[in-house]
């Protein structure tokens, strides 16, 4: 237990009195309801103000001059002080140990994106990751919405990232909002979206959302690359704040990082995919079936190859002069004679590999798409060789992202070289006996006598040779 000596010491060095002398003067001046709370905001406030430096007992002497300067200044003509009333301080408005709510509050933001920051790490993919994105940055900036796009490979569009197998919406870079962030990589950040020209309503019209406000901003890679785009919508609290857009290049960040993951992990899949497939196809032609089945098999398997959307085979008919191609119950024929993709592909044997089909004047699919409401972006178009001999072509269209590359010319060129010779020695033995058949095959050189022999008698391809094959067993 201290003596009194020891007390009066105490409160001499830390010049405690003029603490207290400081604090009831305050009091007086401001007559809070609440001067408990009064006292603690006071002292928060200047704890705040020395910036972590060390108490001295200097300060509680300016304190009281500051005080008695104010209260000189709020005294009447006869010297009366009446003071300033005010109401209770607001808890939230003040400061917590020493450092100011606003702080307090960007901590706890902090806190949560580190937090965000795990989840995103954690989800491997992509669209979980876009999902977590998506969620952490509605919650964190308030926000009634947002949304990723990603630019595809060809630097030409940004694609809404949503659920895998749901329709994508894709943006042409430098149209519209986040078009044009895609294009500049400038944050854009809009309190009024009717009031700018670049907004389209036709959204709002169809569902009957109203936005309000709208951020956006770009999102890069680790080289400083623009890889997509992310876009907030309808800030509860009214238009998005710098502060807001800090937090969103944060988000992003993060969201770069995600779509880093994503490609990395969609490029393991298409190879799992691909060696599925090859080893699918390649049971596929061991098989013995007929040719339409043969076909069938190969052009849903064939895609996978090269992640395309949809494929045709078309085999090369010399007496018609034309490539036929089994669609449903339905033969189409190309005339050899006539201008188009495959007939260039079956006249030259050359490759053709389309960046955008409607530039280009040998695309004849401009009817199709239109009643049908498909989309023929990218085309890949090769030969189907036996023995140096053309025998057909395939078509693949529309490459899952970005275009065909050497890559897949090559993937799918090594698999026609298996394939070519079985659809060749197929395409023989329909309408032909055995004997015939094995003549032509030893004639074209793209088979054996043995594997002849072991070929069934196929059904026909295209209803005329069904019909002359009936004639014949008549």
């Amino acid at each position: 237990m201290s003596t009194p000596e020891e007390a009066s010491d105490y409160l001499t060095r830390t010049n405690f009195k003029s603490i207290i002398e400081w604090l009831t003067a305050e009091a007086i001046l401001n007559r809070p309801e609440d001067p408990m709370f009064f006292c603690k905001h006071l002292l928060d406030a200047k704890i705040n103000e020395r910036g972590g430096v060390p108490f001295s007992p200097e300060q509680p002497n300016e304190y009281v001059r500051t005080c008695y300067s104010e209260a000189s200044n709020l005294a009447d003509e006869h010297g009366r002080i009446h003071g300033k009333v005010v109401g209770p301080t607001n808890p939230s408005e003040g400061t917590a140990g020493g450092v100011p709510e606003s702080m307090v509050q960007r901590m706890k933001t902090l806190e949560r994106l580190i937090v965000a920051s795990r989840s995103i790490a954690d989800n491997m993919d992509p669209f979980d990751a876009t999902n977590t994105i998506i969620k952490e940055s509605c919650g964190i900036l308030n926000a009634d919405r947002a949304s990723i796009f990603t630019m595809t490979n060809d630097k030409k569009d940004i694609v809404l990232m949503v659920a895998e197998g749901a329709k994508n919406i894709t943006v042409p870079v430098g149209v519209g909002i986040s078009g044009g962030v895609a294009a500049s990589g400038e944050v854009v950040n809009i309190p009024d979206a009717y009031a700018d020209d670049r907004f389209d309503s036709s959204f709002d019209a169809k569902t009957g959302y109203k936005t309000n406000n709208i951020l956006c901003l770009p999102i890069m890679d680790s080289s400083d690359e623009i890889v997509g785009v992310l876009q907030l919508i309808n800030k509860a609290e009214g238009p998005f704040t710098a502060e807001d857009e800090e937090i969103a290049h944060i988000l992003a960040s993060q969201a770069g990082i995600a779509l880093k993951n994503a490609k990395t992990f969609r490029a393991q899949q298409l190879v799992q995919q691909k060696l599925r497939s090859v080893t699918d196809l390649v049971r596929a032609m061991q098989a013995d079936m007929g040719i339409n089945s043969l076909i069938f098999t190969l052009t849903g398997k064939a895609p996978r190859l090269v992640d395309a959307d949809r494929c045709t085979i078309f085999l090369l008919d010399e007496k018609a002069n034309a490539l036929t191609a089994m669609q449903g119950e339905i033969n189409v024929k190309v005339p050899l004679d006539k201008p188009s993709i495959a007939s260039s592909v079956a006249n030259t044997g050359e490759l053709i590999n389309i960046p955008e089909a409607y530039e280009d004047d040998r695309f004849g699919g401009h009817k199709f798409d239109k009643e049908s409401g498909y989309r023929t972006r990218t085309i890949l178009c090769l030969p189907i060789r036996a023995k140096q001999k053309v025998c057909g072509v395939i078509q693949l269209i529309n490459k899952g992202e970005g275009v065909f590359d050497t890559d897949d010319e090559e993937m799918m060129t090594t698999f026609l070289d298996m394939a070519g010779p079985i659809l060749m020695e197929s395409t023989l033995m329909q309408g032909m006996s055995k004997d015939e058949a094995t003549n032509e095959l030893e004639g074209a050189g793209v088979g054996s006598r043995k594997a002849a022999a072991k070929q069934p008698t196929l059904g026909g391809f295209t209803e005329e040779e069904e019909e002359e094959e009936e004639e014949e067993d008549a």
